[in-house]
């Protein structure tokens, strides 16, 4: 039935499996052999038992060499059945080893075409290629947040002014000056005149007595 089904569904048995079904039926027919060896042998200790009880001592005798040589059949034929067990177990061995061995193959390819994939050569480009990248945005963080834009324009005189209006706000704040004297004007003065290095001087020296005059209060 099996054969029958097999055909139908265009499956065909491999040898291994067709090796070991003949070999299981080997071993069925030679334990029938094994039983019928056993019941002849039991058959003919009856039978000396029964002469020798007639007092036919030969024909006891006889009987029981005819005895002795099924027994012997019975332990060759029990090492042959030992013998074809062994080599069902080998061959399901030796075929668990097939299966392992391909399944080790295609393992050996896989790992092949991962290499290929990830080779340690392109691993250090991609690598290299990235270091590269982040360098490169590193670099554009660094642009982005450069502060020497703001700093355009920004001149000695602009310098002053805003150091004087700093000195002012923190007099104004310790309480030395009163808030109607902080009336400098942050808007850039007219073009710089003939007298324009005293009229630094003078600002210079009018921001050293705010800044001591800052100090003295601090210290009161």
């Amino acid at each position: 039935m099996k054969r029958l089904k097999g055909f139908l569904t265009g499956s065909k048995p491999s040898s291994s499996t067709e090796t070991k079904a003949k070999l299981k039926r080997t071993i069925n027919q030679m334990e029938i052999k094994v039983k019928n060896y056993q019941r002849q042998s039991d058959e003919q200790y009856e039978l000396a038992r029964q002469l020798l009880k007639s007092g036919n001592k030969p024909g006891a005798h006889q009987a029981l060499k005819r005895r002795e040589l099924y027994l012997t059949q019975i332990t060759s034929t029990h090492s042959k059945i030992a013998n074809l067990q062994r080599t069902i177990e080998t061959l399901d061995i030796s075929a668990d080893n097939v299966t392992l061995t391909e399944t080790l193959s295609q393992a050996q390819t896989a790992i092949d075409s991962n290499i290929e994939a990830a080779s340690p050569e392109k691993t250090e480009e991609v690598m290299m290629s990235l270091e590269d990248s982040i360098e490169m945005v590193s670099d554009m963080e660094e642009a982005l947040t450069d502060t020497s834009i703001t700093e355009i324009g920004m001149d000695v005189e602009a310098d002053d002014r805003i150091s004087m209006q700093m000195a002012e706000l923190e007099a104004e704040l310790s309480g030395s000056l009163p808030a109607s004297d902080t009336s400098v004007s942050a808007t850039p003065t007219s073009p710089i005149s003939e007298d324009t290095s005293g009229k630094r001087e003078a600002d210079k020296k009018k921001l050293d007595e705010m800044r001591k005059q800052i100090e003295e209060g601090l210290r009161s």
